[in-house]
């Protein structure tokens, strides 16, 4: 895999009644983290799964990776919207479990599985969660259980789908903090939506942003 490049050309993508791009063309080519903005109702989810091939364009090209998206998906991390919400008392530790065998609920224990998820769970901070059950967590926590799933298959891309809504402003930063962590300890780069723009405690410049507008993307 090359490096972590979106390139779209005269790109369509229909998604129900939403146009979400028209004749689309932008080559972006990714490093830390990257918000994609805009407002609701433009699509910016329907874009997010196009780049994990769970949306196919009406024509053009599109490319992330390298290569297509169907070929990248291996390599990349996705966190959904409202993610951790599915069985609210099997413990944390069973559902990052979960990620890492792909199985359903009543997989075999396994010491190195166990072992691995904590290593997870360690890095989005959330060890000490491990054996309470997801029902009872609050979304911030939540929404580092997620993290952890989404690194599960190593990945070289994440692209996260509003990891930082309905947070407060405290438990936002936080996470958005841990998410620049992840980008300087494993050099993953990250895609996120958002509906405003974000800025790290201590820096005057806000994160790099890409608009969805009218159909098409504005760097």
């Amino acid at each position: 895999m090359r490096a972590s490049d979106i390139v779209c050309h005269n790109l369509q993508l229909i998604v129900g009644p939403c146009v979400v791009l028209s004749d689309a063309t932008l080559k972006l080519s990714l490093t830390g983290i990257t918000v994609l903005r805009g407002n609701n109702g433009t699509g910016k989810t329907s874009f997010l799964h196009s780049l994990l091939g769970l949306e196919a364009p009406q024509q053009g090209s599109l490319t992330v990776l390298g290569t297509t998206p169907q070929k990248a998906r291996p390599y990349i991390g996705y966190m959904p919207q409202k993610a951790g919400e599915a069985a609210p008392m099997i413990p944390v530790i069973d559902h990052v479990i979960a990620s890492i065998s792909g199985t359903k609920w009543g997989f075999p224990l396994n010491l190195k599985r166990r072992h691995d998820a904590m290593t997870l769970l360690t890095l989005t901070n959330a060890q000490s969660l491990a054996h309470r059950p997801i029902g009872v967590l609050s979304g911030g926590e939540r929404q580092r259980i997620a993290l952890a799933q989404a690194l599960s298959g190593s990945p070289q891309l994440l692209i996260l789908d509003e990891p930082l809504a309905a947070l407060d402003p405290i438990a936002r930063q936080k996470n958005l903090v841990l998410l620049n962590q992840l980008h300087q300890q494993l050099g993953l780069n990250i895609l996120m939506t958002a509906h405003e723009s974000l800025t790290l405690d201590g820096s005057s410049k806000p994160l790099r942003e890409i608009w969805l507008k009218d159909g098409k993307l504005y760097v």
